[in-house]
């Protein structure tokens, strides 16, 4: 989902998030929903600042609306943890299920399908609570970085020989 096409598709499911919460719909967020459609994706609440600056739209009024459209069920909020925490935004596809592996060290992101934990989640019954999608982040290392790390080692080992 990108561009005009895009942001059409986001613009009804806000539409229809905002009538459904009654809330008041917003050109200033319309402006802001048009940006995120035009980034690259995934982006970070400060790249989505920057590409709103020619508009003059507030650092607090991004942040808003980023909330609005995780809630709305237009955007993934992700948070990579690369020595600090940070949040990363993509507009959802229409799969309702993700699940991905993110090394801690690089920040590499790697989809992952797992038909049997797909299965459990989709299986679990949870009272009082009706299941619409999930997201599940695995964190770690990846095997690059495992690799830096052990040849790392191994050049500081033989040193001391």
């Amino acid at each position: 989902m990108k561009g005009a096409k895009s942001y059409k598709a986001a613009l009804l499911q806000l539409s229809a998030y905002l009538k459904a919460h009654e809330m008041r719909p917003s050109a200033v967020r319309n402006m802001v929903l048009e940006q995120v459609c035009q980034l690259s994706q995934p982006f970070t609440a400060d790249q989505l600042t920057k590409a709103c600056q020619e508009e003059r739209i507030s650092v607090g009024t991004v942040y808003n609306a980023l909330n609005v459209f995780v809630l709305a069920q237009i955007l993934h909020a992700t948070n990579r943890q690369r020595g600090k925490s940070a949040t990363e935004y993509e507009l959802m596809s229409g799969n309702q299920i993700r699940m991905q592996v993110v090394c801690h060290k690089c920040g590499r992101v790697t989809e992952i399908q797992d038909k049997a934990v797909e299965r459990l989640v989709k299986e679990r019954k949870y009272s009082n609570f009706t299941m619409q999608h999930f997201s599940l982040f695995v964190y770690g290392e990846c095997k690059i970085c495992r690799r830096l790390v052990k040849k790392q080692n191994n050049n500081g080992n033989s040193r001391d020989l």
